[in-house]
């Protein structure tokens, strides 16, 4: 049958998930889609492999930018019935961006009048972002390094990090090689699309990869900028000094394979890193290079990477005690920070409004680990811990709990459980009654249509879809269900009308993976010429997407 996607933002399903397979009732999931700001730093965008914001199906205001927020819930897949979707993870209280060490004589001169005191709250921002607890092994290594006289400190071989990439090159066209196949040579020649070699070797021409959806471009830049670091292809294993600069490069490059769905790649990628917790990964290892710096050169988010890629391998429960390991540590520092304390448990004597702002932020990543946690115990199929899990994160993120209660709902929808799923859902209204505007309603509106969608009730649904499509025409979510309603209601033509009409009214944001899965599924149904209308949407395809794009939703393979 069809997939009714959920639009938007780094999710996520389209890199987390097999290739969209046929659905015998629809499927409600996620997509990524890059509204990060134009004028954002490369860092700001890879803070969190998820930065990304996503516009799901619980989210009302589909097509919206929105700041960087957790993954949505990754709802596994069940046939028989529609799958509750993923909601918009939290937003207002995410955790600011690592700033980039290049960026940060930008960023000096660029906002104040006092170059000086515009470092020094870097500096601090530096602190706050870069604080971890090593473990003993590596805090006794740090503390010999602090305290060395002269000469050197000698560490084992095999408690460094030795990275180095497993692979040289993985671009390909999926795009122009079926337009190889089905178009022709001159057709495909059309297609034109940036790579490594057209933009400029730095923070800068990844950015500008990653914005138009050159991911596999931009893997390859990100193994060239490694290379120029002595970090390339045949590296690894052999002794190497880390930057600030390399561990960003290290976790776009892997984030982008994960995004790819390349889990087997990053994983041998990921493998020197080990534990993410070797001495030479730690700013006080380097005490020329970053004096008086301390922390870890890990950005925050490649902890989570590194956690969450274990299932998408199949280990799910790996996955679940690395995240564990990652909430200790959080919670320690929490509660370091609570009681008056710098970060790492010493005497601090920073301000309180930064000592409110670290707190802020190591709650936001508190809820982040939790987050992802409840989505593994999701993927694991344990519902009632899962449930539990995305409870506890309304704790951190209070302001998102409309769109919290909205998708424990849907995980009730997945399992049958109409009645549970009923109460959550008024839940919801009772708590957006307090406020103000139009997403309230959208959202209560949704949950509704979902709600009949649970029911098998496609006419109601429909009705729902299309009071949402009244009160915001833009609506892309309520635009695709209402179109798969119309399908399960055996409208086919009707149905087929409305998806050309949204991917006609603005290709760029409607040619995604989800919807032109429905739009050729429902060709296969309608005609004998689906091949030729398949063709059309491929030729569509080339002039608007990156080399990122999966052209087996287009099933002309």
């Amino acid at each position: 049958m069809v997939k009714s996607p959920s639009f938007g933002g780094a999710s996520e399903a389209s890199a987390r998930t097999p290739p969209q397979v046929v659905q015998p009732s629809p499927s409600l999931s996620t997509f990524f889609g890059d509204t990060a700001a134009s004028h954002s730093l490369a860092s700001d965008f890879f803070d969190s492999f998820t930065t990304s914001a996503f516009i799901s199906v619980s989210n009302p205001g589909a097509g919206s930018p929105a700041p960087a927020s957790p993954p949505p819930l990754a709802v596994p897949g069940t046939e028989g019935r529609p799958q509750p979707v993923a909601m918009r993870g939290p937003q207002a209280a995410a955790p600011p961006a690592s700033p980039e060490p290049f960026a940060h004589i930008q960023a000096v001169f660029a906002g104040s009048d006092d170059p000086f005191a515009t470092a020094l709250s870097m500096s601090e921002m530096d602190r706050r972002n870069d604080a971890w607890l090593p473990g003993e092994a590596t805090r006794g290594v740090l503390r010999a390094v602090a305290t060395q006289q002269r000469g050197a400190v000698f560490v084992d071989k095999e408690n460094l990090t030795m990275p180095g990439l497993r692979f040289d090159n993985i671009q390909g066209d999926a795009v122009k090689d079926l337009m190889l196949r089905f178009l022709g040579e001159k057709a495909a020649a059309k297609r034109q699309v940036l790579n490594a070699d057209s933009v400029e070797q730095s923070f800068v021409g990844l950015k500008q990869l990653i914005s138009c959806r050159n991911w596999r471009a931009a893997v390859d830049l990100c193994g060239r900028l490694l290379t120029a670091h002595g970090q390339g292809y045949g590296k690894s294993g052999l002794p190497t000094s880390h930057t600030t600069d390399s561990l960003q490069l290290w976790f776009v490059r892997l984030a982008l394979l994960v995004k790819l769905g390349l889990f087997q790649n990053a994983e041998m990628e990921f493998e020197p890193f080990g534990n993410l917790d070797q001495p030479d990964l730690y700013y006080e290892y380097y005490p020329h290079v970053y004096p008086g710096r301390r922390g870890s050169m890990v950005p925050f988010s490649m902890r989570i990477l590194h956690a969450e890629l274990q299932q998408y391998l199949g280990n799910p429960q790996e996955s679940l005690d690395r995240l564990h390991k990652v909430k200790t540590v959080c919670s320690k520092i929490l509660a370091n920070l609570e009681q008056g304390l710098a970060e790492d448990g010493g005497i601090s004597s920073v301000t309180q409004e930064g000592r409110q702002a670290s707190v802020r932020l190591w709650r936001s990543r508190l809820g982040r680990v939790m987050y992802s946690m409840a989505n593994c115990l999701l993927l694991m199929k344990d519902y009632v811990l899962a449930v539990e899990a995305y409870h506890s994160v309304i704790k951190y993120y209070p302001e998102q709990e409309p769109q919290l209660l909205s998708g424990i709902g849907r995980i009730s929808l997945q399992i049958g459980d109409i009645k549970t799923a009923e109460k959550y859902f008024q839940d919801v209204e009772k708590v957006t009654q307090k406020l103000d505007g139009l997403q309230g309603k959208i959202m209560v509106l949704m949950n509704s249509a979902f709600l009949h969608l649970g029911q098998n009730n496609f006419a109601e649904a429909h009705r729902f879809f299309t009071e949402i499509l009244r009160m915001d025409p833009t609506n892309a979510v309520a635009n695709n269900n209402a179109a798969v309603c119309l399908l399960y209601l055996g409208k086919l033509k009707d149905s087929l009308r409305q998806l050309e009409a949204m991917v006609q009214q603005d290709p760029r944001h409607y040619l995604h993976e989800s919807v032109l899965f429905n739009l050729t599924t429902m060709y296969e149904l309608e005609s004998s010429r689906s091949m030729q209308k398949k063709q059309a949407l491929l030729e569509a395809v080339a002039g608007k997407e990156g080399d990122s794009f999966n052209a087996q939703c287009l099933k002309l393979a």
